[in-house]
């Protein structure tokens, strides 16, 4: 249970560490869930990289065919972004390829989510599951998945107006969850993973 993003907290620490870092995706640094950890990163090479130039993204360029060189990064980040390109596989491809050896990924991918794409901006494709996950990062030398919540926290996320009572609704689902042990099944909001090169 990822309650008090004990696992989150963890990985993003040591990606911070590195040299180097990719935030792809991420075209305005910082972005949701990542800006409480900023201070981390003063001392290293943070770069975000979109294909959209309105985002004021430090690298613009096709996920699919990343314009640098092949093992040019310490650690690349890429959160929520896997749902909204044509070839997650590929996209996948792409970032190890661009990662040094023993290079850290730390991603975020919706499994049990509402349609979100962006009118002129992005499409929203795919949504995963474990079995996938483990699939697009078999290349990878050690890989660590872990649930976003499980049913009660997914399905909650369907609800209108979901962000007036988040407060209230995230405490209850994640009680939920745990009661009923709903992580051991497949349904979950999403995927946080952690993979080394």
């Amino acid at each position: 249970m990822l309650n008090d993003n004990r696992f989150v907290d963890e990985k993003i620490r040591l990606i911070s560490k590195e040299k180097s870092i990719l935030d792809t995706g991420g075209g305005y640094r910082f972005q949701k869930w990542l800006k409480k950890y900023e201070p981390l990163f003063k001392d290293c090479d943070y770069k975000t990289f979109d294909n959209d130039s309105t985002t004021g993204a430090d690298i613009i360029g096709d996920i699919h065919n990343i314009p640098l060189e092949d093992g040019s990064v310490d650690a690349v980040i890429c959160s929520s972004v896997l749902e909204h390109v044509a070839d997650p596989a590929q996209a996948v491809k792409e970032m190890f390829r661009i990662l040094k050896d023993n290079g850290k990924f730390f991603a975020y991918i919706p499994s049990t989510y509402p349609y979100h794409a962006k009118k002129g901006h992005y499409q929203d494709y795919w949504r995963f599951f474990d079995g996938t996950i483990r699939m697009l990062f078999k290349e990878f030398s050690r890989v660590e998945i872990v649930k976003n919540g499980g049913y009660f926290y997914a399905i909650s996320f369907f609800i209108p107006g979901r962000h007036k009572f988040g407060f209230l609704l995230d405490p209850l689902c994640r009680t939920l969850d745990n009661l009923f042990r709903t992580e051991r099944r497949n349904t979950t909001l999403g995927y946080y993973v952690y993979a080394i090169k």
